[in-house]
């Protein structure tokens, strides 16, 4: 079962910070160097110091980023610049934003979650974690004992018990509110009436929770149990390091957007566009589409053409000139058959898997082992015709998103999607509330 509690957090303080959203910060990894730099200048306190710290030539062990974080951390709350909650409260926590001329609002519950073994429980990763952050995670949670940004989850009600009364709650004055971001705003409320924490706690008991954002995190943070376990002989399970902080979403929200994860490439070799065609062509239906330069720009009309209901992969490939491609994968079993037969289907429907495997894996040989080097994820499709357009790339690809029931298929069978499949957006920012790992 989902074992949760109720938690102290610390949280900014409005006396002293007149405005929260100069101070709270997008996730660490939707960020450039020049976002970073932006939000050093945007204020002394903004939470990057915290969880993204700057790295210099002349670190050691002793004075590092994850150091200087937690001399931040320890600066900050001596100076009532975060202060913690009197009493153990349920956080609900509300991202309204604009997307494509619709507004969208996903609230959810802030809790703590106790930890479980991958495989042991009803806590499911999603995709696989991130091995090169995962020491610089560690040695963070290590030197601060603290829980900096949430993990994100979804989880599936049957009834809407949940829903309705998060639908009551939110009739209520919220106890912080801020726009942190363009078009993002923020709402908190603290839940602190006994029965209606009782309730919550209860209703989470017998649902999973699929991690949505976050696998790397959560990884780390039973790594870090593990060590505080083994070195504490009077380990009980209720040690504050048992328990990590996550942000709880419905699937049924209409404010949960799944955005796709789409590539840039550079190709290890010489990139040949006939050489990619020619291949390509013996696993998918290619057809070059022109577009016309007085319509839409190239990229909508590549997301337009690839968007389906059917259960099909339709990717679309483009590096350079007036024109896409449309792929669509012409026997969509064939992986389970010939490739991944020990997979599941859902598994083996993925489009990501099949772009992975039959395309840059097979035609431009990037595997595994070099795919980092060679393929860039992102979630932005325009910053992708961008690399195309000045060399970054030789060539991009437009994906659709991941179905919330291929989530739940494929993570229900133990298995996990590739690596950067999912964006769930949006993502809750960092320094909202924070999780001291203490009594």
């Amino acid at each position: 079962m989902a074992n949760i509690k109720p938690f102290r957090g610390y949280r900014y303080n409005e006396n002293k910070i007149v405005n929260i959203g100069s101070v709270v910060s997008p996730p660490y990894y939707n960020m450039s160097a020049e976002d970073k730099d932006a939000l050093y200048e945007k204020s002394e306190y903004n939470s990057v110091r915290l969880f993204s710290g700057r790295k210099y030539e002349t670190d050691t062990t002793e004075d590092n980023a994850f150091t200087r974080a937690k001399t931040f951390l320890d600066k900050w709350i001596d100076e009532d610049i975060l202060v913690r909650d009197r009493e153990p409260v349920i956080y609900m926590y509300e991202q309204s934003m604009e997307i494509g001329g619709t507004m969208y609002s996903n609230t959810n519950f802030v809790a703590l979650v106790e930890l479980e073994d991958i495989g042991s429980g009803n806590i499911m990763p999603c995709e696989k974690p991130h091995e090169v952050s995962m020491s610089d995670r560690y040695e963070l949670l290590s030197a601060t004992n603290a829980d900096m940004s949430m993990i994100s989850c979804i989880y599936m009600e049957q009834e809407k018990d949940l829903y309705n009364l998060m639908n009551e709650l939110r009739e209520e004055k919220p106890d912080a509110e801020f726009s942190a971001e363009e078009k993002l705003h923020q709402k908190i409320w603290k839940i602190s009436y006994q029965p209606t924490i009782d309730f919550i706690v209860e209703h989470f008991k017998d649902m999973a929770l699929y991690i949505t954002d976050g696998q790397t995190r959560y990884e780390t943070c039973l790594k870090y149990r593990n060590y505080m376990k083994a070195n504490n002989p009077n380990h009980t399970g209720d040690e504050p390091y048992n328990y990590i902080m996550m942000s709880l979403s419905n699937s049924k929200s209409d404010g949960i957007v799944v955005l796709p994860v789409h590539r840039g490439i550079k190709t290890p070799r010489s990139f040949s566009e006939a050489h990619f065609i020619a291949n390509s062509q013996d696993y998918f239906k290619v057809e070059k589409i022109i577009v016309d330069s007085g319509d839409e720009s190239i990229v909508e009309t590549m997301v337009k053409q690839i968007a389906t209901v059917k259960s099909e992969t339709r990717i679309a490939a483009y590096c350079g000139g007036d024109y896409f491609y449309r792929m669509v994968l012409t026997d969509n079993d064939y992986i389970k058959k010939e490739v991944y037969p020990e997979m599941s289907k859902e598994y083996c429907r993925l489009d990501l898997v099949a772009l992975n495997k039959l395309v840059l894996e097979d035609v431009f040989r990037i595997t595994e082992e070099n795919y980092e080097e060679y393929v860039t994820p992102t979630r932005s499709y325009n910053l992708c015709y961008e690399g195309v357009q000045n060399g970054d790339y030789d060539i991009m690809f437009i994906m659709n998103p991941v179905r919330v029931e291929q989530i739940k298929n494929i993570t229900a069978v133990g298995e996990r999607l590739p690596e950067m499949t999912v964006s769930v957006y949006p993502k809750p920012s960092v320094g909202v509330i924070i999780n001291i790992k203490e009594d």
